[in-house]
């Protein structure tokens, strides 16, 4: 494995154990918050381990993994706040993109839907659900055209 690609899983777990303890600070207090910080960047280190041990054996594996991932953690995210029908669909169009993404830029799209659904729960404290959500579209799409880009360019120069 890269130590590049290292590096960036690490950030991305980094990354959900901090919103986790952000997000849940005033709720739970700092020592909760900290506890279920700690068990969402496990579970993170968790899925990305099991994503590249699947990775050896089939990429359908990891396809069949990643779209299991990306709606189960759509529709959790967002079952509160939209029903369970509206998050249902949610998670179905996010299943749908993340999985069509990670045939390109495998880890990346999954990294990619970490950050912006990170991005959604920091907005989703100080701003109103449909700019929240707008905002975390764009992030998604935004670093999902990032990391095609990344892609392209570090195959074009091997």
């Amino acid at each position: 494995m890269d130590l590049n690609l290292v590096i960036i899983i690490g950030g991305a777990v980094v990354f959900g154990g901090a919103v986790a303890y952000l997000v849940l600070l005033r709720e739970r207090g700092a020592q909760r918050a900290a506890l279920a910080a700690v068990g969402v960047a496990a579970v993170l280190a968790a899925s990305f381990l099991l994503m590249l041990l699947l990775a050896r054996l089939a990429l359908p594996a990891v396809l069949v993994f990643v779209a299991l991932f990306s709606g189960a953690v759509t529709h959790l995210v967002f079952r509160r706040e939209l029903g369970a029908r509206r998050a249902a669909l949610l998670a179905a169009g996010a299943t749908i993109v993340i999985t069509v993404s990670a045939l390109f830029v495998l880890y990346l799209a999954v990294i990619a839907f970490i950050l912006a659904i990170g991005v959604y729960l920091l907005l989703r404290i100080r701003l109103r659900l449909a700019p929240a959500l707008v905002l975390m579209g764009g992030t998604l799409g935004g670093l999902l055209a990032a990391s095609a880009g990344a892609f392209w360019i570090s195959l074009t120069y091997m």
